[in-house]
């Protein structure tokens, strides 16, 4: 997966340390490592979700895709703070 940010950085992503806040208005910017562990989790995330979608949907189901997308988001946000 390629990463979608092609181009110069815009105000919500900076060079400089960025004060903690539970809300982030700003987001640092990220090595090439760093870039490529995002993809790398998103791909699998990707895997997951191709994965899940074999089973039949039903709640459970509707609860694990919720618990993959939350389990996402909680690790990228730990990458990117």
């Amino acid at each position: 997966m390629p990463n979608v940010f092609e181009g110069t950085p815009d105000a919500r992503q900076s060079d400089q340390p960025i004060p903690v806040s539970r809300f982030r208005p700003q987001y640092r910017a990220l090595s090439d490592e760093e870039k490529a562990l995002h993809d790398a989790i998103k791909d699998k995330a990707a895997e997951l979700e191709v994965l899940y979608a074999k089973l039949n949907p039903s709640r459970y189901h509707s609860l694990a895709i919720t618990a993959l997308e939350q389990s996402i988001m909680w690790i990228v946000k730990e990458l990117t703070s």
